[in-house]
């Protein structure tokens, strides 16, 4: 993630933004030699992050022959298996965050990552139908603060709005959990996770005010 080419490539590869190489003032040829490690099938990357202990999140560039993807991936640290979240595909599943989850997992502690990388990491694997109008300037704020240096919102715009995969999804409270309503979200209620899985996610990744006040 500290390569100067990082952030324009995933943010195209991955978040879907278009315009990020010309944000970033790179030439979209150059990310050729970054977009090949992201997508070499012998040597998959992941990027993680700390939520709460002792659990991460992975994103993995999932390059199988002829299932290739980015996987988003809860890994909760006790042994279990891990729990999809999101899998950025041909058959994609997902979104995996509601807005207020995003900015939450940004700002939890990080010896390695700043809130603006970790929130520029969440963002492509979210869709609110609820999302507050603020949410361009912070994505905005945050593509300032990893070196974009022009053209912020539009970039923003792209990433927020992307119809890649999935059209924004509602987000409500079902049997005191918090639940994707798409048809496509592993966070489904009845669907392919259990209910104490979808309780592990939410209460790892959802602000504690949102739990105080439910």
């Amino acid at each position: 993630m500290t390569h100067a080419l990082f952030w324009p490539a995933f943010l195209t590869t991955v978040g879907g933004a278009a315009s990020a190489p010309d944000a970033f003032d790179i030439d979209p040829a150059d990310l050729e030699q970054i977009v090949d490690v992201f997508v070499d099938p012998y040597r998959w990357p992941v990027f993680s992050l700390p939520l709460a202990r002792p659990c991460r999140l992975h994103v993995i560039m999932r390059n199988a022959e002829d299932d290739s993807g980015v996987d988003y991936v809860l890994d909760p640290g006790t042994g279990d298996a891990s729990i999809p979240l999101a899998a950025m595909e041909g058959h994609f599943r997902g979104p995996a965050f509601s807005w207020p989850e995003v900015v939450a997992a940004a700002r939890q502690p990080d010896p390695d990552h700043t809130p603006a990388e970790r929130l520029l990491l969440l963002v492509p694997a979210c869709a609110d139908s609820s999302r507050p109008h603020e949410a361009v300037d912070l994505v905005a704020e945050a593509l300032a603060a990893v070196g974009a240096r022009s053209d912020v919102r539009q970039v923003s715009e792209e990433l927020l709005n992307s119809r890649r995969y999935w059209t924004p999804c509602r987000w409500e409270y079902v049997d005191d959990v918090l639940v994707g309503l798409g048809p496509h979200t592993y966070r489904r209620h009845g669907g392919y996770l259990s209910p104490e899985q979808l309780h592990l996610i939410a209460a790892i990744l959802q602000p504690a005010s949102s739990a105080a006040h439910r």
